[in-house]
């Protein structure tokens, strides 16, 4: 039997640690897109915290949004201008999770449990990774898996009710309206959360 992965894919999309684990080992760049940021994660400087001990060694991971995926599609394109080859990106939605990742005090200290929690669908996130797609499909990188095309078909048959959605959502209920529109007024700006630790 075949291992599962999307491989032969350029563009991929997954859920979660463990969808990065599966799309991502042999990736150029991981998008980790995550919308809204969780009460789990007040901790963190801006309300977001990617498991970067649970994704795969080696891509550069950076922060997806619903602001900056222009952003997202040019960092792709100057890999590849750098690489002179095609740049593999893996598309991974953070999705919600119920309780903190690690839980006590291991959450607290910002650390991760070896199994990675299975998240649950969040709209915010398929809408986002879905116009981070879209970004890529319009600078031409097209070759996309059918679980990336159909979370861009998502994105493009509702990105006229995308804030909408994305304010009466589950996880929008969860953080009342003041950190729903602060989350999403973030700019353009690409953050890198982890560097490449391939070698060159």
């Amino acid at each position: 039997m075949q291992e599962r992965g999307q491989r032969r894919y350029q563009v991929r999309f997954g859920w979660g640690a463990a969808g990065a684990a599966r799309i991502a080992p042999d990736a150029h760049l991981l998008v980790w897109v995550d919308v809204l940021p969780t009460l789990a994660a007040a901790a963190a400087p801006d309300g977001h915290r990617a498991p970067l001990t649970q994704l795969p060694v080696g891509p550069e991971v950076v922060l997806g949004h619903l602001g900056n995926v222009t952003a997202v599609a040019e960092r792709v394109l100057r890999l590849q201008v750098d690489r002179g080859d095609r740049c593999v990106v893996a598309v991974v939605a953070a999705g919600h999770l119920d309780e903190p990742v690690g839980g006590g005090a291991a959450d607290d200290a910002g650390e991760f449990p070896d199994v990675p929690a299975v998240p649950e669908f969040a709209v915010e996130d398929l809408l986002a990774a879905g116009a981070v797609v879209d970004a890529l499909v319009t600078t031409g990188i097209d070759h996309t898996s059918p679980e990336a095309a159909a979370a861009c078909a998502a994105w493009t048959g509702l990105r006229r009710a995308a804030r909408h959605l994305v304010t009466a959502s589950e996880s929008a209920d969860v953080l009342g309206v003041e950190r729903v529109h602060a989350a999403l007024a973030v700019g353009p700006e690409l953050v890198t959360l982890r560097p490449s630790t391939e070698r060159a």
